[in-house]
């Protein structure tokens, strides 16, 4: 009897799962839905929808069930104000399509309106509870930024559309507005925390590349904002590339870009007086301020120039003089609380 009840319930779970396939055969393949202005459509969370793709693709019982759409979908709303605390994905227009530009990395995938019915049946959703969306289409003859806002984001295609579609769309942009709006104050806050959370490190690798000559090949530049993988290994040795060395260093966020150049001087041999650093195209300046004033997270590419202005001396001169400002300074408050004991060192 037992037998019997287990070959049933597996049944059942086989035909929920190929029922599931057959009514969002697009989801379930990955494949991007064309779209279109005017209509209605709605966002669930990309992982919610891995999820559920890994369990309808998976035989007998080892994949996970996803969580009911109600606990989801609140999930998404701020207690406060009751608005998204996501920004909705941007657009990409293709072959006369308008796409959702990156669907796999998105945090939220936009999905048709009869997937979001048949999901509430099947996945405890209540329907008037949905994060609603539709694609609105504005005319920018004059000013190609007309019409974009923080929650309705445009991708970069349909900032340049001149480029890639013809003229009868050229001075339109898609953009996709939601209901609930999106809390902007609430998203505000978050990433502000977030932020410093991510810049209070310690002990992390950052790559600083050493380039000769004043331009760095465009590789260097793009890779500026890149992060490297948290279990790579990486070599703490200098290592030459195409263009010149590089070498991952040890850093903090607390760490000092006067620290930080004693240590590319360390490694490179040019004196910080002569170094140029950079992260992206932007220059990086200002001894006293710290990598996290700067914006510089773990796994950053930095690179350098040497301006060859100065002339070069040992780095030992460099340290017995920082150390000599150091105690002149202290000597300053001989008497006071503000003298200290311990002696500032290059990380």
């Amino acid at each position: 009897m037992e037998l019997t009840e287990v070959a049933s319930s597996e049944d059942i779970r086989r035909e929920f799962k190929l029922k599931q396939r057959q009514n969002h055969e697009r989801l379930a393949l990955g494949k991007s839905i064309a779209l279109f202005p005017l209509q209605r459509y709605y966002l669930l969370p990309t992982p919610w929808l891995s999820k559920w793709k890994t369990y309808i693709t998976a035989s007998g019982k080892s994949a996970v069930e996803p969580e009911t759409l109600n606990i989801i979908i609140d999930l998404l709303k701020c207690e406060k104000h009751s608005r998204l605390l996501e920004r909705p994905p941007g657009l990409t227009y293709k072959r006369s399509t308008i796409l959702q530009k990156s669907p796999n990395t998105d945090r939220l995938t936009i999905i048709t309106e009869n997937d979001w019915k048949l999901f509430c049946e099947d996945w405890s959703g209540t329907e008037e509870r949905g994060i609603s969306a539709e694609i609105e289409v504005s005319n920018c003859m004059e000013d190609d930024t007309v019409g974009v806002s923080a929650e309705m984001p445009i991708s970069e295609e349909h900032m340049n559309t001149h480029d890639e579609i013809n003229g009868e769309t050229e001075s339109k942009q898609f953009m996709v507005k939601t209901r609930p709006e999106v809390c902007e104050d609430c998203i505000g806050e978050r990433e502000s925390c977030e932020l410093m959370t991510k810049l209070n490190y310690c002990n992390e690798d950052i790559c600083v590349c050493f380039v000769r000559g004043k331009e760095p090949p465009r590789s260097i530049l793009e890779a500026s904002g890149n992060i490297l993988e948290p279990d790579r290994r990486t070599s703490k040795r200098s290592r030459k590339t195409s263009f010149g060395n590089s070498i991952n260093l040890n850093v903090s966020g607390s760490t000092s870009i006067y620290q930080l150049k004693m240590m590319i001087w360390e490694s490179f041999g040019v004196v910080k007086e002569n170094q140029i650093l950079h992260k992206g195209s932007r220059v990086i300046d200002g001894e006293s301020a710290t990598l996290a004033d700067m914006n510089i997270f773990p796994g950053d590419i930095l690179w350098v120039t040497d301006s060859e202005i100065h002339e070069n001396r040992d780095i030992a001169d460099e340290l017995s003089d920082h150390k000599m400002d150091v105690q002149q300074a202290e000597e300053g408050f001989r008497g006071t609380l503000l003298t200290s004991n311990i002696s500032s060192q290059v990380v």
